[in-house]
């Protein structure tokens, strides 16, 4: 049996952490709020605050799954608008604490109602849904003679290209992304940052006005293993070094483990306990400039653990991209792309689970097509993959982008319901654009994007009807 790692990880670095304030001795002067870069909101004495508005119409069908023959609500055709409203507010009592918040609410509205006949209603996000805090945390920077940097509570933990840290929520999709944790920054080495985190996500946003007091829904299970709510726990803990001694060559470093509860499904006798597991991740990403119009990116992580019934686990991941910055039209600053992406999948053959788990990365990575592709008790579980892939990226206009992908989906493994290994042929292509700025106030802005995704499936499934994904999406900060 795999020892269970310490539950109080988070509680030891929160513990730390206040350990480390306390020896901030030197009083700091009253200053304005350090407002983030590029940000978007109004000030007001030492408090900064500010909101957005997203709506988006999103229609996909004909999606693949594993399951065979897949299920309407996965694979069928769903159409539907989100619209999401959020409201941040910051507090900054002098130059180096920072007081953060933000709720969020995000009510959907289908388009084809009949479709969602079968999903619970906790799943729906009827209007009003549900007021939730998705940001809470005190920040302390400069403490140990300006070398060490705290925070606390609930934030967003991003890392690298985030194939390993992202997405702390991955079942209410891009509604939050939260993660609660406690993460410190030492500064004290000339040109690096060491970053050691603790996490404890719960299955459940405890800190949730539902329905606005009105009633359900209650129990979404925002880290989502299967449909069904599963009152589960993801945590662990981590150390991320960034290094930038060499301008040509900035690399990164981390060690991550992650606990995943044991959880409960349905099966065909009623039932059945998925067992936990314990994972560890080492892994490192190189940033080469190879020349002045050329540079790179290449992530490689090797996997570790065992689950509760004493199955060993193991994994491997490559993402490697070149980008050739074309030496033409330099207005539009063209980009082309070259890269592969590869993640293990589980032998049949063996009882271990060879499989790569994408830690904190269930989010569409390089699709948002494909995320619903996968195993549909977990979605956005990116793993069994081989993806080489081509970009272009342009700039249309200075305030319109558009980027282009074509990519060859294989399993690593022949687990599907086909008979081979081709998962299949997949374009996205996607415009951004700033429509306006300073409508209302002076720092807000309009934006907004447009997407289309194709897949053409192969013989890894038991379909052959092209799938598509379509979505509009405008957004207002303030």
């Amino acid at each position: 049996m795999r020892r269970r790692p310490v539950v109080g990880t988070g509680i030891a670095c929160l513990a730390l952490a206040l350990l480390a304030m306390g020896t901030w001795l030197h009083a700091a002067e009253t200053a304005e709020p350090a407002a983030p870069k590029n940000w978007v909101g109004q000030t007001l004495d030492k408090c900064c605050w500010g909101g957005d508005l997203r709506v988006r119409q999103v229609h996909f069908d004909e999606i693949p799954i594993i399951a065979d023959p897949p299920g309407v609500t996965r694979n069928g055709q769903n159409h539907f608008f989100r619209i999401r409203t959020r409201l941040w507010g910051q507090w900054d009592p002098s130059e180096n604490v920072t007081v953060k918040g933000r709720v969020v609410n995000e009510f959907r509205e289908w388009l084809d109602p009949e479709l969602m006949d079968d999903v619970p209603d906790v799943s729906n996000y009827e209007f009003p849904d549900e007021l939730v805090v998705d940001k809470l945390y005190l920040q302390v920077r400069n403490l140990l003679d300006e070398k060490l940097d705290v925070k606390i509570g609930r934030q967003d933990l991003i890392y690298g290209t985030g194939k390993v840290m992202l997405e702390g929520t991955p079942k209410d999709g891009s509604r939050t992304i939260y993660m609660d944790a406690a993460k410190l920054t030492w500064k004290g080495i000339e040109n690096t940052t060491i970053d050691v985190f603790g996490i404890y996500n719960e299955s459940e946003n405890d800190l949730s006005i539902e329905n606005f007091g009105e009633g359900p829904p209650d129990k979404r299970d925002i880290i989502g293993y299967d449909k069904n709510f599963n009152d589960a726990t993801e945590s662990g803990f981590g150390v991320y070094v960034k290094n930038a001694s060499c301008a040509r060559m900035p690399l990164e470093g981390y060690y991550i483990m992650k606990d995943e509860d044991a959880w409960v499904t349905a099966g065909a006798d009623g039932e059945v306990t998925v067992p936990g597991k314990e994972i560890h991740t080492i892994g490192a990403r190189f940033m080469p400039k190879l020349a002045d119009t050329v540079d790179a990116n290449l992530e490689v992580a090797f996997q570790t653990g065992e689950t509760d019934d004493d199955a060993d686990t193991e994994g491997t991941m490559v993402d490697a991209v070149v980008n050739w910055h074309l030496p033409v039209c330099d207005t539009m600053k063209p980009c082309l792309g070259a890269g592969v992406y590869y993640l293990s999948g589980d032998d049949p053959d063996t009882t271990d689970q060879e499989n790569w788990v994408p830690l904190w990365g269930r989010w569409p990575q390089y699709s948002e097509l494909y995320i619903y592709s996968w195993d549909a008790e977990r979605a956005g579980e990116w793993s069994n993959l081989m993806m080489p892939h081509l970009d272009l990226s342009l700039a249309l206009t200075p305030k319109c982008k558009a980027k282009a992908m074509v990519a060859l989906l294989e399993a690593d493994e022949n687990d599907g319901p086909g008979t081979g290994d081709e998962r299949g042929v997949l374009g996205t292509l996607r415009f951004d654009f700033t429509l306006a700025e300073k409508l209302l106030t002076e720092k807000d802005k309009l934006m907004g994007h447009l997407l289309v995704e194709v897949l053409d499936p192969g013989d890894y499934y038991n379909v052959d009807e092209t799938a598509h994904f379509a979505r509009w999406e405008l957004f207002y900060a303030f």
